[in-house]
């Protein structure tokens, strides 16, 4: 019996719509991260870096633990201070607030302000000119947390995008 020379079938002629079904998720889940997380953060680093700096006295600060499937920290603080003659009281920490596990950077801030708290000491704040109510006490870039993001990015993105690239950029068998 000679060799079945293969068909163009509807599965066949489909297979394209699969893998890009398949690949999608993944595509999104990259692209996601980058215009949801990574290029946000470094905007509002960089637009920080014409904020000015003002003399912010603590009104509370802790380092907060959160348990659950593995331990993560933040840090809640609030801190008051003047402005063109303006009184602004504010709660943000960081250009990222959110409760993490990347490196020590909650516990470092964490234990600075409650120890300036308890001895009554000011803290440097940075203070957006244009909107003295947008500020932070700490406008560094967490390198680290922007890689362990870009790690998903990278991954996840290329690895969609690459099976995207496959599935529509493949050669098709003669028949």
């Amino acid at each position: 019996m000679p060799p079945r020379k293969p068909r163009n079938t509807p599965a066949a002629q489909s297979s394209p719509w699969l893998l890009t079904l398949f690949a999608l998720p993944f595509a999104a889940v990259g692209v996601g991260m980058l215009l949801l997380s990574v290029l946000p953060t470094l905007y509002d680093w960089t637009r920080m870096q014409s904020w000015q700096p003002v003399d912010a006295t603590l009104l509370s600060a802790s380092l907060d633990v959160h348990s659950g499937k593995s331990r993560t920290y933040s840090v809640s603080a609030r801190y008051r201070f003047e402005v063109a003659g303006r009184v602004v009281e504010c709660q943000s920490m960081a250009i990222s607030d959110g409760a993490d596990n990347v490196g020590n950077f909650h516990q470092r801030l964490g234990a600075r302000l409650e120890r300036a708290q308890a001895r009554g000491e000011t803290v440097r704040a940075w203070v957006d000119p244009a909107n003295p109510a947008d500020a932070v006490i700490d406008r560094s870039l967490r390198w680290g947390l922007l890689a362990f993001k870009l790690v998903f990015v990278l991954v996840f993105g290329g690895f969609g995008g690459g099976l995207l690239v496959f599935a529509w950029h493949r050669p098709v068998a003669a028949t």
